[in-house]
Order: structure tokens, then C-alpha cells, then sequence
């Protein structure tokens, strides 16, 4: 007896966010053997403007992997998420096997603990929280820092929290910026791993450096290196977000202070930026501290920079999630076709 197939359903943001990327999406599980049936214009409104989630057909015993945006331009972050819920929430009440969100960028990330002298709360925890009771089974998104501590607090939930990995992704990026003396930097030390194995696939040196924070924007930076670096002519600052931007700007000039006129250029997975981030990545541009700025589209906000590029995320993600899928022994595995 084969088990159900699986349905792709897209919240309205994530359409708006993301268009034209049915094909994006349906082809890489289509190619890892997945029966697929895509589903989006689920939501409207009700005359009082309340939110209303339609079904186009029974999802009885299915899994259902429903892609939203909750950070890009198109809806508000609580917004989105509350699109998310409901529609999650009606796929469970009627039916649905496993319901895995997939998210190309966290909301609310960055809130995974509580600050000595704040009182605000842990909104990753509460989000945990609103997704286990709509009936979310996983979450999964592109890796973003901080991912041992934001999984325990989804521990127990009901609702586990997967990250996918962004090291292909970033060797996308990276191999084609690569020349003779590059050196990739991680920005601080919970990014060193991840550098140090993308250094180790390119065949070229790493340096770390150490990150304090010293304030809501303001970071202190210091390279741990025991070389001369007065020769260094190209490195590259690999980072999982960017929203001050305080981070690569600090990191950059703690590069020039060791190194004589170097290119420096940046590679980030999530491009979030505050007002502030954004006026000083265009200052450090202009300014030829910086020499490009490579990151992809996944937190679904369109920027424009000088010296910005901008890589897709979601083929990269579809093919990871399809790979996830099939390693996944806790997944209801659904019906497989036979590929020609």
C-alpha cells in the first residue's frame, strides 16, 4: 500500500515574495522522486477584513509542505506568521498528515534569549509555541546562527525545528570570487567551523576573528592571527546575516588595519537590513572599504545596492529540503513515482 502524496502549498506572501517559483520548487523533489501537487490562493478575507483560509481539495492523510515568507516585503512579519498558523491550523483540522513550514528565513531569530537588564520575551520560544498548537509539525529553514540554541527552545513543543545547510549554497557563491592568495574570514567564532570547512573545500587559508558585542549595533573586533598579514591582498568575510552591518564593518577595518590596501569583499546567506545597515554598506561601497556584497534573496526583500549581488535561494533550498526528505526516518513518507 503506498502512502499519500505530497502537497506544496504557498502562503500569499511567499507568493508575493518569491513569484514564479512553482517550477523552482516542484522540479528538484519531482527529480528526487516525490509525487507532488502544488496548491496556492488559499487565503482571502471575510467581509469584516478577518482572515479566511480555503482548501481546494482534501488533504486526508497527506503531507503538506507549506512555504511562507515571514520577513520580506509584502506582509509584516506577524502578519505573515498569523497566515501561516491559520493555514497550517486548516490543513490539521481537516486532515493532514505531517505539516512542515518551510521558511527561507526565520522571523524572530534573533530573540532566542532573555537580556540582563530587559524585560521583553523570548519571541523564538513563543513562536515555538503558537506553531506547535496550529499543528506545525517541523519547521524548516536556511541555517542563520544560533541554531543549537533556537532548536532547544522548540524542544518538547510538538514541533521541531530543522535547519538546512547553506554549504553548497555558499560554495555557489564563493568559487567564483576565488583567486590566487584569497582568504576567507569568519566574523566571529560561531561561524569558524562552518568557514573553516568552506576554506577547506576551496583550498584556501581562514582567519577568525573575535566579535563583543558592545551595544544594539556597535561590535568590537579583533583578527586571532599570528601571521603577517601586510601581504594580503583578497579576503572574504563569510557571514550567515546582515542587518547593522556593524559586523562587516568592523571586521573589514580590522582587516585594512593589518593588511596593506586589501580587496575585501562579503558573502552572506540572509540580507536583513536595518536603515542603519543599509546606509553603511552603501558608505563602505562607496567608500572602496568594501569591494562586493554577494547574498541571496531568502529573507524575500528586494535591495538595491551599489556593488550588491543577489543568488536565489529557494532551487538550492527545494533540492536540500527533497534530500532532507528522504533521509528524514521520522517523515511519513509519501507516494514515490517512477522516473522515466
Amino acid at each position: 500500500m503506498t502512502s499519500p502524496g505530497i502537497i506544496a502549498a504557498a502562503c500569499r506572501a511567499f507568493t508575493a515574495d518569491f513569484p514564479g517559483q512553482v517550477a523552482g520548487i516542484s522540479e528538484p523533489l519531482g527529480d528526487a522522486g516525490w509525487q507532488v501537487k502544488w496548491q496556492d490562493g488559499l487565503e482571502s478575507r471575510f467581509p469584516d477584513g478577518e482572515l479566511c483560509i480555503d482548501l481546494p481539495e482534501d488533504p486526508a492523510g497527506r503531507t503538506v509542505l507549506l512555504w511562507q515568507s515571514v520577513t520580506g516585503d509584502h506582509a509584516e512579519p506577524d502578519v505573515a506568521i498569523m497566515s501561516l498558523l491559520a493555514t497550517a491550523r486548516c490543513y490539521r483540522e481537516h486532515g493532514a498528515g505531517r505539516i512542515v513550514a518551510v521558511l527561507p528565513h526565520l522571523a524572530y531569530a534573533r530573540h532566542d534569549r532573555h537580556v540582563p537588564g530587559q524585560r521583553r520575551p523570548v519571541m523564538a520560544a513563543l513562536l515555538a509555541g503558537l506553531a506547535a498548537a496550529a499543528g506545525i509539525t517541523d519547521i524548516v529553514t536556511l541555517a542563520s546562527g544560533a541554531q543549537d540554541l533556537l532548536a532547544r527552545l522548540f524542544t518538547g513543543t510538538g514541533t521541531r525545528l530543522t535547519f538546512l545547510p547553506v554549504h553548497e549554497l555558499h560554495l555557489d557563491i564563493l568559487a567564483p570570487l576565488m583567486e590566487a592568495g584569497s582568504v576567507l574570514v569568519a566574523p566571529d567564532r560561531g561561524a569558524a567551523d562552518h568557514v573553516g570547512m568552506l576554506a577547506a573545500a576551496l583550498g584556501v587559508p581562514v582567519l577568525v576573528a573575535d566579535k563583543r558585542r558592545t551595544g544594539p549595533e556597535q561590535v568590537a573586533v579583533t583578527l586571532r592571527c599570528q601571521e603577517d598579514l601586510r601581504g594580503l591582498r583578497h579576503a572574504v568575510i563569510v557571514d550567515d546575516l546582515i542587518t547593522s552591518a556593524a559586523t562587516v564593518e568592523n571586521v573589514a577595518w580590522a582587516i585594512r588595519d593589518q593588511a596593506v590596501d586589501p580587496r575585501i569583499d562579503v558573502v552572506a546567506t540572509h540580507l536583513r537590513l536595518t536603515p542603519g545597515g543599509a546606509e553603511r554598506l552603501t558608505r563602505l561601497c562607496r567608500q572602496r572599504t568594501l569591494h562586493s556584497i554577494h547574498t541571496t534573496d531568502s529573507a524575500g526583500r528586494a535591495v538595491v545596492l551599489g556593488g550588491l549581488t543577489t543568488r536565489p535561494a529557494i532551487p538550492r533550498m527545494a533540492q536540500a529540503l527533497a534530500a532532507w526528505l528522504a533521509d528524514d526516518t521520522s517523515a511519513v513518507q509519501p507516494e514515490r513515482r517512477t522516473l522515466a
